[in-house]
């Protein structure tokens, strides 16, 4: 991912490979301003919190499920892995409005093992206005942990080059005062929606990350402040053909003085949809300013989503990864406390 954070001071430390010397930089560094990636997903669609707490409770349902597996840079270095899940619920408790959700990932990166694990904890309101109810706007609140490990051991330096190979017996010259350490997170964000028909609607988000600002470091020392992210997203659904969809989208983030922009669209056509029954296929194609398009295909099956993604790498390192990115797999199961009936058999008629 493209957001990359200040680290906290340089000593030309070289990892064995490209990449997790990009990734350790947030934690060990070198002369010049290194720097380390943020937690992001293609299908930033498909996964709602990751957006922001305003996404909390904006479904179509009682309850909802979304797993996501993303794997990148396999290609290059140790493969890169990311696991999240998350679980919310809408009117919860029997209170309209109030939406309560879970969210976790957990992040391996590299040679370094540099592991992030995240929990958190959102709720969130919803208010509908409009004749027919079909405006929304909904604020919400997260309210997490984060545990960041490291294993220096893993790493390689200059001072372990004797001048014709590499010598792992030799010493490093590095003191890591801690390998691990954990800090609180606070994120806010907000959420409109416009949903007049069934395969009509638009949304629009702003999420706001790292409000407590945590200072990042494993080098003993005073630790940088974390940086701010902000998050604006939009994502509209309307037909253009009896069983055919558009479905345009954007995601912009930006942190500190780094950006990443995401936009694409994707294809929905529909299969079947009637009797409360909604199969439908997917297909999309996305980019990402200066680093890589990727290609989306998913399956909805009544209140199952699933889907799949390719990135294709555009970035300086190709030479590296040669066009090689990232797989993402998604899922999300919504449930429903009175699921509709679907009517498999024709009715008798109350008078013959």
């Amino acid at each position: 991912m493209s957001l990359p954070i200040k680290t906290e001071r340089s000593k030309r430390a070289h990892v064995s490979q490209f990449l997790g010397m990009i990734h350790v930089a947030l934690m060990v560094t070198s002369s010049l301003p290194l720097f380390a990636q943020d937690i992001h997903f293609s299908q930033f669609f498909n996964a709602p919190q990751a957006l922001g707490p305003g996404t909390i409770g904006g479904f179509d349902g009682d309850y909802r499920f979304n797993g996501i597996y993303r794997q990148q840079w396999r290609a290059v270095s140790i493969p890169y892995r990311t696991f999240a899940f998350g679980a919310d619920a809408a009117n919860a408790a029997g209170i309209k409005g109030l939406g309560l959700g879970a969210w976790l990932y957990n992040d391996r990166a590299g040679d370094s093992r540099l592991n992030q694990f995240h929990f958190s904890f959102g709720s969130s309101w919803t208010q509908h206005f409009g004749a027919e109810k079909e405006h929304a706007l909904t604020g919400g609140a997260q309210f997490g942990i984060t545990s960041i490990t490291l294993d220096p051991s893993a790493l390689t330096f200059d001072s372990q080059y004797n001048g014709f190979y590499f010598d792992p017996d030799l010493g490093t010259g590095e003191q890591f005062a801690r390998s691990s350490m954990v800090h609180p997170d606070l994120h806010l964000g907000g959420v409109y929606r416009y949903h007049p028909e069934a395969r009509t609607e638009l949304q629009l988000g702003v999420g706001l990350f790292n409000l407590t600002h945590p200072a990042i470091g494993f080098l003993g020392g005073p630790g940088v402040p974390l940086d701010q992210r902000t998050t604006v997203h939009a994502k509209a659904q309307f037909p253009i053909a009896t069983k055919l969809d558009l479905l345009p989208m954007f995601q912009y983030m930006t942190q500190g003085t780094f950006n990443e922009l995401d936009l694409g669209a994707n294809l929905r056509y529909i299969l079947l949809d009637r009797y409360g029954l909604n199969r439908a296929l997917q297909f999309g194609a996305h980019y990402r300013a200066a680093d890589a398009g990727y290609l989306y295909a998913g399956v909805e099956y009544d209140d199952w989503t699933f889907g799949l993604s390719y990135d294709i790498n555009t970035s300086d390192l190709v030479p590296a990864s040669r066009n090689r990115g990232a797989i993402e797999f998604t899922a999300i199961r919504i449930l429903r406390k009175h699921p509709a009936i679907p009517v498999r058999f024709k009715a008798c008629p109350t008078q013959i």
